[in-house]
């Protein structure tokens, strides 16, 4: 944690630092934005304001610590989804990656404002952003054989761009309507990723006057599991 003044050597020095983040945490999520006080961070935090300035030398640092910690979280929870089944149709892993960043937001409703906080060299949100970016980046190599980077990068950042966008809707939304939304981002994304990236076998391919060309043949037809209402009859996104 490179934002930090002085480094830890106990575990209670970590104990500390964690309180002060999860304090930033709340604040965050209280205010809906990253527009807190050194005062307001030592009062949350149950600690005086020296004991904060001892770790940390200023509240942008404390913010991309966060930042920091929160990206690590959020890389390994998606991470970890894409790993369980390599082979599962792109659809169902939309779904899944989605229902996880739903449930994880619903437990640390900072995150989306970390993501999108901050502009120019006070950029908080850039890191996880490029973290998500990386992930859906190195999934599209891995199903789209030939595809150049220009494309990748434009694709990945899109994919997170809209991701992002909804996510904040989401976290807006009623608890009782949040599931609407949840299934709109995935209905959003896996059409969108099915519009450019069909199935090798789609009728599209051999038709020259679709309103959308596709951009790329996948890597091969996977078997489309349905478990989302509208997409059971869809082959595999990419």
């Amino acid at each position: 944690m490179q934002e930090l003044r002085t480094a830890p050597r106990q575990r209670r020095s970590q104990q500390s630092i964690e309180a002060i983040l999860d304090a930033a945490e709340r604040l965050i999520h209280e205010q809906g934005q990253v527009a807190f006080t050194a005062n307001e961070l030592a009062v949350a935090a149950n600690m005086s304001i020296g004991r904060v300035y001892y770790w940390f030398p200023d509240m942008p640092s404390v913010v991309n610590a966060l930042a920091e910690r929160a990206g690590e979280r959020l890389s390994a929870l998606v991470s970890g989804v894409l790993q369980l089944d390599p082979d599962s149709s792109t659809d169902t892993m939309i779904k899944s990656v989605i229902d996880e960043l739903c449930r994880h937001i619903d437990d640390n409703p900072s995150t989306v404002a970390l993501c999108l906080s901050g502009s120019g060299d006070l950029d908080y949100g850039q890191g996880m952003r490029g973290r998500i970016v990386d992930i859906v980046a190195a999934l599209l190599r891995d199903r789209v054989p030939g595809i150049e980077e220009p494309e990748i990068q434009l694709v990945a950042n899109t994919a997170t761009g809209i991701a992002l966008g909804m996510l904040h809707a989401y976290l807006k939304a009623p608890i009782e309507h949040r599931r609407v939304v949840r299934d709109e981002l995935v209905y959003v994304l896996a059409a969108w990723l099915y519009a450019r990236y069909p199935a090798v076998d789609d009728a599209v391919w051999n038709d020259p006057d679709a309103a959308l060309q596709p951009s790329r043949r996948p890597r091969k037809v996977k078997t489309m599991n349905p478990v989302h209402p509208g997409l059971a009859t869809a082959a595999a996104a990419v």
